[in-house]
């Protein structure tokens, strides 16, 4: 009597530790919108930004293209959020409309991980500068 309690009490245990140990695999990141306000650069190209403004709106420049935060031409965008997804929307000077939708895989307060449409992952990282 007391070996099968003491069975079925360690395959109780075991059962809850297994799904403890998995319940970030069912788990979606829902974006914290004011964390995601500031300035990011990317990790693996760290000459490109994104500043998401607390209204909704943005810019993004790429300095190796000789393109700076505060020059006249840089490109404006708004921005959603919907549970773990991001919405980009960019307007080119010529009428053009270019969007993303990134699935947000991982967020804390100064680094942002991503899957585009196509899979790719990217990490962006919260700069003061």
């Amino acid at each position: 009597m007391i070996k099968k309690v003491f069975l079925r009490s360690l395959l109780l245990l075991g059962m809850v530790a297994l799904m403890a140990g998995c319940t970030d695999l069912f788990e979606k990141v829902i974006v914290d919108d004011a964390a995601l306000v500031g300035k990011w650069y990317a990790l693996d190209n760290k000459t490109e930004f994104w500043r998401f403004n607390a209204d909704g709106s943005g810019l993004t420049w790429d300095e190796s293209d000789d393109v700076y935060e505060h020059d006249e031409n840089v490109p404006r965008f708004n921005w959603t959020t919907r549970l773990d997804q991001i919405r980009i929307d960019i307007y080119g000077q010529m009428g053009q409309h270019v969007y993303y939708d990134w699935t947000v895989t991982r967020q804390t307060a100064d680094s942002l991980t991503f899957e585009d449409y196509y899979g790719n992952s990217r990490t962006f990282v919260k700069t003061s500068l």
